[in-house]
């Protein structure tokens, strides 16, 4: 059972979405012992859910490496055993914490309600806003918006993936708050993961701009076709030109592979229908194919991909796929 810094370091990173199959078994575990861990584990979710929102006048305000230091020195953890991702978790749970101790977690709590929540766990969201613009928001993705939306601005904040068409309205900007950056746009339809060691933004129709400081001095205008790409070292963002709409498969189930690896493949058809694919052969991961799926469910995929590969098999068993056969070299 892990001690009170590990099972905390386990809630952050099952939060952030960084935690291992092995981690998240140790951790429920650990929930389920006793009501009080349920009560502890809750609690950080509340904290979390509500550290989403960075138009707190407060949260503003924080040095957010002053109360990472505090808060890694009163619970002993170490930089070394937290990767980038489950850090910035700690260090929206450190600005959140010190927050509340500032005004109250009531406060927060009404502030909160004064969001609309919209949370896709299993299924995804298709829903359009007051000011006519179409939101998709994928699995495991949460979209909050502010109760003042298209009154005096349209500001919302994405925590996960999600497709937008937006209305065009010169007089307000549609400004969506992803977890490390902003996207910014008039009217035009473009893709956002917010998720920090996956931060992609691409544009399908129209033009946006990208910038993660608010001055927005390092702002970068993305045109159709185009995506940026977030320089994490020199913490930068670049423009490059694409032309993969596989970004929007979840949403849209098509899939356009072009000479692209099983590896690939597999990958991604995992994330869309929740399976998992087991190879017996690990050297067929490299088999490569071309082909279009077009609103085929996944039994259909595998039909296709069986007699496109006379030399492997493709056996489903509820949710797992087990893939066998000879080398495609």
């Amino acid at each position: 059972m892990p001690d009170n810094n590990e099972h905390i370091i386990l809630i952050f990173k099952y939060l952030s979405g960084d935690i291992s199959k092995t981690e998240k078994i140790q951790l429920f575990d650990w929930i389920k012992e006793r009501k009080e861990n349920r009560i502890i584990f809750n609690d950080y979710q509340k904290i979390w859910d509500i550290s989403a929102y960075p138009k707190v006048p407060e949260i503003e305000t924080i040095d957010i490496n002053a109360e990472w230091e505090i808060f890694k020195n009163e619970t002993d953890f170490d930089d070394i055993v937290l990767n980038a991702k489950t850090k910035f978790s700690v260090y929206r749970f450190a600005a959140i914490a010190s927050v509340i101790l500032l005004i109250g977690f009531t406060a927060l709590y009404l502030f909160y309600q004064k969001q609309e929540v919209l949370y896709a766990q299993n299924e995804i969201i298709e829903t359009k806003l007051s000011d006519g613009s179409e939101i998709s928001i994928n699995k495991n993705s949460k979209i909050s918006i502010s109760n003042k939306f298209n009154k005096e601005e349209r500001r919302l904040a994405l925590a996960g993936e999600a497709y937008f068409k937006v209305e065009k309205d010169k007089t307000k900007p549609f400004v969506v708050e992803a977890e490390s950056f902003y996207v910014e746009v008039l009217g035009t339809e473009f893709y956002i993961n917010s998720v920090y060691n996956k931060r992609q933004v691409v544009v399908f129709n129209g033009t946006v701009s990208v910038y993660q400081n608010k001055d927005k001095s390092d702002k970068v205008i993305l045109t159709a076709g185009e995506e940026v790409v977030f320089d994490i070292k020199e913490n930068k963002i670049r423009k490059i030109e694409t032309n993969n709409e596989n970004y929007i498969s979840w949403k849209t189930k098509i899939f356009n592979f072009n000479n692209q690896s099983l590896e690939d493949i597999f990958a991604l058809l995992e994330e869309v229908y929740n399976i998992k694919f087991e190879l017996k052969n690990p050297q067929l991961k490299n088999c490569k194919i071309s082909v279009l799926f077009e609103n085929q469910d996944i039994d259909g995929i595998l039909n296709v991909l069986q007699a496109t590969f006379d030399n492997i098999s493709f056996v489903k068993n509820k949710n797992t796929v087990y893939v066998d056969g000879n080398s495609c070299n």
